[in-house]
Formats: structure tokens, C-alpha cells, sequence
């Protein structure tokens, strides 16, 4: 089956471009846009942000990201090694203790068999020299030992934790200044050893308030109950990592940076301005001074992911990091973070070409498949293709971090296919469907003669060409010059010369089609037979039923596309009885069961029993009979890329072609979006990309908007 791209929209893009036919070219640039910050797994901060708002509990948001778990209380009082400084060279980290007051400051740094002391705003720079690390003030080496330990207290005093004393401990590294701000530590201790020929400069501290009064993970001036959801996942992140062990690569538990959990020190909890809201909300989840509160499942703690927002879900941990399923990290609704509140809410950005097509390891790149998604909406592969027709495949989180986007919530592409009048938009909707078919299949788009094209879709799918258009008596000059484009060779004519006239063909032949088959009968149930018959067995040895009455032909519209990319034909009856032209067509493909589009009002259920095993699919009105069919149909032609296609009567002509691309087809009023089919757009996350046929006149603009924001575009 043929598939299509769907595509990022490029600076130099106006459509989606073809995965498959002729060479498209490279833009210059590429524009990616999107939703959301991070990974995706676990509590949204954005989202818990929003819920605060609304009110709900810091127990509400937990148990909301992470499904099936309790907040319980549980011992913290341990101590926890952040590593401060990771794998640095030997000169390049120095520590000064300041006084926080009167009698503060005072420091000792211990140092092999030795102790060196400090006074306020003495600078200690700690180095290697062996397997020893050394420690110098004033350019002078002053002790050695296989690590060093600065603990606070006067000289010849008792050595404590800074903890108990009036003490900051200000430790810079590589290119910082003592007089910024931040890297200032009020608790515990901090020692300096050598791994792997670096420095690794770790404070240890108490995990019970201490580290957790230092957590800058989301600002403090949010409201209560977001800041002590934070807090409580924090605290359940680091148990969970103190429990683990110290790694050896830092002789740390946790860094202190987004690889783990982002710890400022002092900076945060002295905030003169909502300093207080975070010791308040460290405060208010620590119900004893030993214990606080966690997130459990099944009595043990959870891995408690967390990251800033979402594109309006969260990520199973699997697609989000791999692994095994986690029963409490499954995808769940984040609309919060698409509120105007979060700055990533919606993101642009350009990339150059060259850019792109180093992420992907290829010369250039003309097109990118983004259909490939997650339970959470996120890009799970990009395929992306080159001029030459080579392709190559990232992950979303590849693609993100390579690209260095935000998150991999890539908007959906939404696109609107139309031209000028009804033929230039099957000329426009056929080079998305075959853009270098040489077979084309050709219907009237005469509004008495519309079901013919409504039963042609299937044949051009199969022909691997388009379905256009023309007037009765003369090729359009639209049409015309796409048939020249391609240089067809072959025509099929869906209709006979009263739809059709022999200028057609005529016209026809002078653009180079040299093959023309007229498929036409007494009626539209033997042109319907005729046209089945060009597609040889039915997919299934199933046909699909429609109504060629006038007044049901959205039934039709909506079955062409699924028939189509399905491989089976679309059959027309009456009301009331199955033509005998119908029945011959049902035998000679094949057909051993039936698919019946549209109600009894549409086929009437004498008709339906006339029919080999027949099932009917159908609505309270055509929106509900396209959806009926969309989820009927959804396994065998999938929903990579969906249509939507105006449903009412006086637009049916601009959609009919959509057949042609062999796709599940939903309908909707002009304006506003009919509320069945933007249910069914929003409960399907499984939509990689959405076809809107049409132009605003048939298809609000407004509608449009709505169909993108209902699939996340």
C-alpha cells in the first residue's frame, strides 16, 4: 500500500511531501514545532502546577502521574552524597567558607594524617599530585592525603557538620567566581578524592530536609500544593537512589544537576522573596523529624520521574526511557501543560538543513515521516528521507536530543489540501495520493454525475494513481497540466459519455494518454460493477455496500477511503433492493461478506438480507456513520494519516477524490467542528497526521483549527 509522509512543515514546504516517487528537493531550512519540555514519564510539573490551580491536593497530583501508588510516610533520616563537582582536574576546584554570623566561618579541611584550618573567607584550591589530592592557599601547597574532608569549626576545636555551625561553604569549579551567585552549601560536609584521574567534589548532608530545603526544581512562588508534590517525589527519587548505593564513577549517590535532580544549596531556601514557600512545603511533607512523605506501590518506592510538561499526555516508561512496562508510569492525561501558563506550551524551532541532515547521517533531507507515536502523542521514530531516496530512522529522544529540541511532542501535521475550484483540488489531493502515477483515473465533477467518483477511489488506489476530475465536455486546464506533469499514459473513465463527453478523451490523447478504458453501464450500479471489477478479488472476500441514492452519498464518501486502502471494492444499491448488476459483482470478486455503510433509512434491511453475510456500520447521522466506519476500519488501513473531509451536501465534491488516498475518512459540518468527530479525533492518539480536503469555504478555518487541536497539531 502506498503510504505518504507526514511531514514537518518546512520554511519551503507548502504540502506534505511523498515517501515514495519522483525526487523532492531539500529545503533550506526546516521549522519543527511543538509541545512540552523533557522526557514524559512520571509527574508533569507544569501539570501538577495546573491541578494546584484547580485546587487539587499534592496527594491528588501524585497518585493522578503515578497510577495505583500510596503517599505514605517513611523514614529519611539518612544521608545522601550529591556530587557537586563531577570529573574535574586537579586546580580547578576551590572552596572559601563565609559567615552566615557572628562567630561563622571557620573551617577545617582534613587532609591525609594532617588538618588544615580557615578563617572567614580563606580560599582553599584542591589538587592532584600522584594518587594524593592536595590542598593550597595562596598558590602554596598546605596538606596532602588520598582525599580531603572540609568540616566547619574553629581551629583546635571539635570538627562538626557545617549543619550545626553559622558557616556557608562557597565551592566553585572550572571558570566559576566565588562572588556569583549560587554553588553556596549550608549542611553537611563536603570532601574532595580522585576517581579516574579527576576530582570529584561531593557534599554530604541529610537527606531529611537538608538536601531536600536545596531541590530547585520548579520555582518557588508556585502555589502549595505543586511545591510539596514536588518535594514528596524528590524525596521519593533520592530514597530510591540512597538506597541503591554509592556509584563509583562520582562517590555520589546523586548529581546535582537534571541527570538526577537539580540541587541549588542555600540559594534556594534563602530566597528573600518565597525562600519560605519551599522550606514551608519540605515542612509540611516531613510529619516527624525522621520521617516524610513518599510515593509507594506496593509498599516499596517508586522510580518517581518527574520533568517539566508534556504535549497533553504523559509517556509510558517504556517509550520514554525503555525497560519493562511499570504498572505506575503509565500514559495519562497532561492537558495542564498546553495552558497558556507554561512557556513551552507550544515551540518553534528552525533547524538548517545542514543540521538536519547530520542528525539523520544522510546528504540531505527532503522529507520526515513523524507518524510513528507513542500512547503519549510523542514522536516514537522519524524517518527521513533524501532527494536521492535514501532514508534514515531516529528515535523521538534521539531526535530531540540531536536536534536539540525541547521535547518530543511534535505538533501532528495538519494540512490543508485544496486548490481554486473542485479540479484543481483533485489535482492537488492526487499529487499527495500518487504524485508520479502515470495510470490516472477520471471522474466527472459534475454535481449530477458525483457518485461515479465516490465508487472510483478503490481503482485508483489500486491503479497506484490519482483521481481527478474534469467537466463534462472539456479537460480543465488544471487537470491538464498535471496530466502533463506526470505524463500519464493510461486513463480510466469512471462514467459514461453523458458524464464524460469524447472531448474528454479527445483532450485526453493530446496530453499524451494514450491508453483509455471507459468504465461505464446503463446505471450507476452497473458503472459501480464495472469499476469493481478493474480490482479483481476483494481484500477478505469482503465488498463494501453503499447507497447510490442522491440524498445518502456521504455514506459512499466516507467508505470510498477505508474500501480503498483495504483493497475492497464499493458496491452500490438501492434503498430497497440489491441490483442485479450489484449481485453479479459480489459474485465475481468473490465476495462471501458484505460491510453495509449507513442505516436502514439509507439500506433498508430488506436489502441488507439480500446481501452475503452482511454487517451494517452506521451513525445517528453521516458524522456518526463516517466515525462508525473509521473504527471499523482502523486495524486494516491503520491511522498513520486520517482524512477529514467536509460532510456537507453542497461541498461533497471537494472530498470525493480523497478516495484516491486510500484513508480512513471522517466528515465534519464547515463550521464549527462536528462534536462527534472531534471526539473521535481526541480519543485517538494513535493518529499520526491529519489530511483536511478542502478549502475554508468547505472547511472553516476555524474548524481547521479545531481539527488541530483536537489531534495535538
Amino acid at each position: 500500500m502506498r503510504r505518504r509522509l507526514g511531514i514537518l512543515a518546512a520554511l519551503v514546504i507548502a504540502a506534505l511531501l511523498p515517501l515514495g516517487g519522483a525526487r523532492a528537493a531539500a529545503p533550506d531550512s526546516l521549522v519543527f514545532t511543538g509541545s512540552g519540555f523533557g522526557h514524559g514519564v512520571g509527574m508533569s510539573q507544569y501539570g501538577a502546577y495546573g491541578q494546584a490551580l484547580e485546587g487539587a491536593t499534592a496527594t491528588h497530583i501524585l497518585q493522578h502521574y503515578y497510577t495505583s501508588t500510596s503517599v505514605t510516610p517513611v523514614n529519611d533520616d539518612v544521608d545522601i552524597r550529591v556530587s557537586l563537582l563531577h570529573a574535574v582536574p586537579g586546580g580547578s576546584p576551590s572552596v572559601r567558607a563565609e559567615a552566615l554570623s557572628a562567630g561563622g566561618g571557620l573551617i577545617q579541611i582534613q587532609v591525609g594524617s594532617g588538618t588544615v584550618t580557615g578563617a572567614p573567607n580563606d580560599v582553599f584550591t584542591f589538587g592532584i599530585d600522584g594518587g594524593n589530592v592536595t590542598v593550597s592557599k595562596g598558590g602554596s601547597v598546605v596538606g596532602s592525603g588520598p582525599t580531603a574532608t572540609v568540616v566547619c569549626g574553629a581551629p583546635g576545636g571539635t570538627p562538626t557538620s557545617c549543619s550545626a555551625a553559622p558557616t556557608l561553604l562557597n565551592v566553585i569549579g572550572p571558570g566559576e567566581s566565588f562572588d556569583t551567585g549560587g554553588h553556596r552549601y549550608r549542611y553537611g560536609i563536603v570532601d574532595v578524592a580522585i576517581v579516574g584521574g579527576n576530582l570529584e567534589v561531593v557534599n554530604q548532608l541529610r537527606l531529611h530536609q537538608e538536601y531536600l530545603r536545596g531541590i530547585a526544581e520548579v520555582p518557588s512562588s508556585w502555589p502549595a500544593a505543586a511545591l510539596q508534590a514536588q518535594v514528596v517525589a524528590a524525596r521519593t527519587y533520592a530514597l530510591r537512589r540512597q538506597q541503591a548505593g554509592v556509584r563509583p564513577e562520582c562517590r555520589c549517590h546523586v548529581y546535582d544537576t537534571t541527570a538526577d535532580q537539580v540541587f541549588a544549596g542555600w540559594s534556594k531556601e534563602s530566597d528573600p522573596t518565597y525562600g519560605q514557600n519551599w522550606r514551608a512545603a519540605v515542612d509540611a511533607t516531613s510529619p516527624s523529624p525522621t520521617t516524610g512523605l513518599a510515593v509507594l506501590y506496593n509498599g516499596a518506592l517508586i522510580s518517581a520521574n518527574y520533568f517539566s510538561s508534556s504535549g497533553g499526555r504523559t509517556e509510558n516508561n517504556e517509550d520514554g526511557f525503555g525497560g519493562s512496562p511499570l504498572p505506575y508510569l503509565r500514559s495519562v492525561d497532561d492537558h495542564w501543560s498546553l495552558n497558556a501558563y507554561n512557556p513551552k506550551a507550544s515551540w518553534t524551532y528552525t533547524k538548517s538543513q545542514a543540521e538536519v541532515a547530520s542528525a539523520f547521517g544522510l546528504p540531505d533531507v527532503a522529507s520526515i515521516d513523524l507518524s510513528n507515536r507513542t500512547a503519549g502523542g510523542a514522536v516514537r521514530t522519524a524517518t527521513a528521507r533524501s532527494t536521492s531516496g535514501g532514508t534514515s530512522t531516529l528515535s523521538g529522544s534521539a531526535l530531540r536530543s540531536t536536534l536539540g529540541l525541547p521535547g518530543a511532542w511534535l505538533h501532528k501535521p495538519v494540512v490543508r489540501i485544496a486548490g481554486v475550484d473542485r479540479y484543481a483540488t483533485s489535482v492537488a489531493i492526487g499529487q499527495t495520493a500518487a504524485p508520479n502515477g502515470t495510470t490516472i483515473v477520471v471522474a466527472s465533477g459534475d454535481t449530477a454525475h458525483l457518485v461515479d467518483g465516490l465508487v472510483a477511489g478503490p481503482l485508483a488506489v489500486a491503479k497506484d494513481g490519482p483521481l481527478l476530475l474534469t467537466a463534462p465536455t472539456s479537460l480543465p486546464q488544471s487537470v491538464a497540466d498535471d496530466i502533463d506533469r506526470r505524463h500519464a499514459t493510461t486513463a480510466y473513465l469512471v462514467g459514461g459519455t453523458g458524464a464524460i463527453g469524447p472531448e474528454v478523451e479527445d483532450a485526453l490523447r493530446q496530453h499524451g494518454v494514450a491508453n483509455i478504458t471507459r468504465l461505464a453501464g446503463a446505471d450507476r450500479y452497473e458503472t459501480a460493477a464495472k469499476v469493481a471489477g478493474q480490482l479483481g478479488s476483494a481484500a477478505g472476500n469482503q465488498a463494501v455496500i453503499a447507497s447510490g441514492d442522491p440524498g445518502h452519498l456521504a455514506d459512499a464518501l466516507s467508505a470510498a477511503g477505508a474500501a480503498g486502502g483495504s483493497g475492497r471494492p464499493v458496491l452500490l444499491v438501492a434503498r430497497d433492493s440489491v441490483p442485479p448488476a450489484t449481485s453479479q459483482a459480489l459474485h465475481d470478486d468473490g465476495s462471501t461478506s458484505t460491510v453495509v455503510i449507513g442505516g436502514p433509512a439509507s439500506i433498508s434491511d430488506a436489502a441488507m438480507s439480500q446481501l452475503p453475510q452482511p454487517r451494517r456500520l452506521y451513525g445517528l447521522d453521516r458524522y456518526g456513520t463516517a466515525t462508525a466506519v473509521a473504527n471499523d476500519f482502523s486495524g486494516p488501513v491503520g491511522t498513520a494519516i486520517i482524512v477529514v473531509a467536509p460532510g456537507a451536501d453542497d461541498h461533497l465534491v471537494d472530498a470525493l477524490t480523497g478516495g484516491a488516498l486510500g484513508r480512513l475518512t471522517v466528515l465534519t459540518a464547515r463550521t464549527p467542528l462536528t462534536p462527534g468527530t472531534k471526539g473521535w479525533l481526541q480519543g485517538r492518539p494513535d493518529i499520526g497526521a491529519v489530511d483536511v480536503l478542502g478549502g475554508s469555504v468547505a472547511i472553516g478555518d476555524d474548524t481547521f483549527d479545531a481539527i488541530r487541536s483536537a489531534v495535538g497539531g
